[in-house]
């Protein structure tokens, strides 16, 4: 075979393995696409939220524009995803009735410290999920049925469900949930409150990291270091 003949032979070669790397790659694309029409994937639907988004914004531009051409606020009314939407007002409903045990509302309130743990969004607390706390921070359900946290012997602070009944009697069955716990020091009932109180922030700094709950004063305000400052200064004067 002669040298012209030899280039003709390899360019005919060189134009067949390029075809079929086009015609290969045509169809793994058509095939990731139907996959992609199937599954739905997370990246889709990620950028369908984008687009929406965006949808969102320009119309807020277009109804600044028109205001003064659209008295009746028809722009307002117009829904880019209202499943989304739906779900994005969730959060501002209102906080449904916490219940109060009788073993808090029996102390006066200038005798007690207490703060409120719960999640923002008012979802339940499974008994599953408080056994699992109870076992990493060392409380213990005394004989009336409420948490408590003991040093040397001494009750610190107590807990109570602020789901009625209160208490945690049924903590191990299956059903049992909370909105949440008042955490709660009577002053009357320990020798040194200042040292409680230490100890009280340390186990709820715990139980946040475990549960993934706020904490709140018992006004349901977010407890802030400058109401921490102040009930240190009150109990060590």
């Amino acid at each position: 075979m002669d040298a012209s003949a030899l280039r003709w032979t390899l360019g005919i070669i060189g134009i067949v393995l390029l075809v079929g790397i086009y015609l290969y790659g045509v169809h793994q694309s058509r095939l990731r696409k139907r996959a992609a029409m199937e599954t739905f994937t997370r990246e889709e639907i990620d950028s369908a939220f984008i687009e929406d988004e965006q949808l969102r914004e320009e119309l807020d531009n277009l109804n600044l524009v028109m205001n003064d051409d659209d008295p009746l606020g028809n722009l307002d009314a117009i829904s880019i995803n209202p499943a989304l939407e739906a779900n994005l007002s969730a959060s501002s409903l209102p906080c449904p009735d916490l219940f109060i045990a009788d073993v808090v509302g029996n102390i006066e309130a200038e005798r007690m410290i207490s703060y409120l743990l719960k999640h923002p969004d008012h979802r339940l607390i499974t008994g599953e999920e408080i056994i699992n706390a109870v076992n990493h921070v060392g409380l213990s359900i005394n004989t009336n049925e409420y948490l408590e946290y003991r040093d040397f012997e001494e009750v610190q602070f107590t807990l109570a469900s602020l789901s009625e009944p209160g208490h945690f009697a049924e903590l191990d069955q299956l059903e049992f949930n909370t909105l949440g716990f008042i955490c709660f020091i009577d002053l009357d009932a320990v020798s040194d409150a200042a040292r409680s109180y230490e100890i009280m922030l340390k186990k709820i700094d715990e139980l946040v990291r475990i549960l993934n709950v706020k904490v709140y004063q018992a006004s349901q305000d977010l407890l802030t270091i400058s109401e921490i400052t102040q009930v240190r200064k009150r109990l060590i004067s």
